[in-house]
């Protein structure tokens, strides 16, 4: 019986080491999008023989690209925040919401692979916690209304680049 439980501490540990490392690959991702945009957009004005934000300031689908290329660092910082809340047991229920709303803004920017990425660790890391969920919301420490107004921000220019961006593809409609 005690080496059953003490495999089940292990796997515990391992099961908590999973999820931290799903988050951290999404907070690598998010800093290395940026930095891709950024490329693709130096080569493209270095093959049109342009400067660097020509193709930006012309091409209104260019222009929302950049914007949401320039938003993941944001999440990033958001993710970075919460998982280290997340691993310190603290504002635990915020840090929930925070990761929901940075993982639904992906979703809604085309971002498949950082949403998905969130939410295997979000459903990971509610598996090996199921407890920690049932806390409330605390607004009382000092970072938890900067931290809910930056999420719902992100969220809302989220809904905003998807909007301009089916405006752009469907003009008519």
């Amino acid at each position: 019986m005690r080496k059953s439980k003490n495999s089940l501490a292990g796997n515990s540990r391992t099961i908590t080491a999973k999820s931290i490392v799903l988050f951290k690959t999404a907070i690598y991702f998010f800093y290395a999008i940026p930095l891709i945009f950024v490329t693709y957009l130096y080569l493209m004005a270095l093959h049109a023989q342009e400067t660097f934000f020509t193709p930006v300031i012309r091409e209104p689908i260019i222009t929302i690209m950049f914007v949401i290329a320039m938003l993941n660092p944001f999440f990033a910082v958001l993710t970075k925040v919460a998982v280290n809340d997340l691993e310190s047991k603290k504002h635990v229920k915020l840090s929930y919401v925070t990761l929901w709303m940075v993982a639904v803004s992906q979703l809604l920017i085309g971002n498949l692979f950082g949403s998905i990425i969130l939410l295997l660790g979000l459903y990971q890391q509610r598996k090996e916690q199921p407890a920690l969920l049932e806390k409330k919301i605390d607004f009382k420490y000092k970072g938890a209304y900067v931290r809910f107004l930056g999420s719902t921000l992100v969220f809302f220019l989220s809904m905003v680049c998807l909007f301009l961006l089916i405006k752009i593809h469907f003009p008519n409609g």
